[in-house]
């Protein structure tokens, strides 16, 4: 890897870990499930479009924030907490699958669509 390639892969792991960060921090503020997940979907597939070698680290990056800043915020008051029961595993760990399924399909289909384009590219800049 050289070194442009890790300064791209850097700088694209800080902008995950950020974006990630805000979109956990907002949907701690809102109850609207379904922006979240487009939001998380089409923030993963940006990434992976950007850095289609590493889809798999994007994915994570982004996904972890949601489901603990969701349980950790309430409890430290700095969120709103929601009415109902406290926040179990079992809650949690199903937050985490859907948000990570999210997470990782926007990723690779952002790799794919970004290696199919770099692909068109060079072809179409040797002629």
């Amino acid at each position: 890897m050289s070194s442009k390639d890790a300064v791209l892969t850097g700088l694209i792991a800080l902008v995950a870990l950020a974006g990630g960060a805000f979109i956990g921090y907002a949907d701690s503020h809102s109850d609207d499930v379904f922006i979240t997940l487009g939001i998380l979907l089409g923030f993963s597939f940006l990434l992976g479009f950007l850095g289609p070698r590493l889809p798999w680290l994007w994915a994570p990056l982004v996904g972890i924030w949601v489901p603990v800043l969701d349980t950790v915020l309430p409890r430290l008051g700095l969120a709103p907490r929601e009415a109902g029961p406290s926040t179990s595993l079992l809650s949690f760990l199903a937050v985490m699958a859907l948000v990570m399924t999210v997470c990782f399909a926007g990723a690779y289909s952002g790799a794919w669509l970004g290696r199919a384009a770099r692909r068109v590219w060079q072809v179409d800049g040797g002629r």
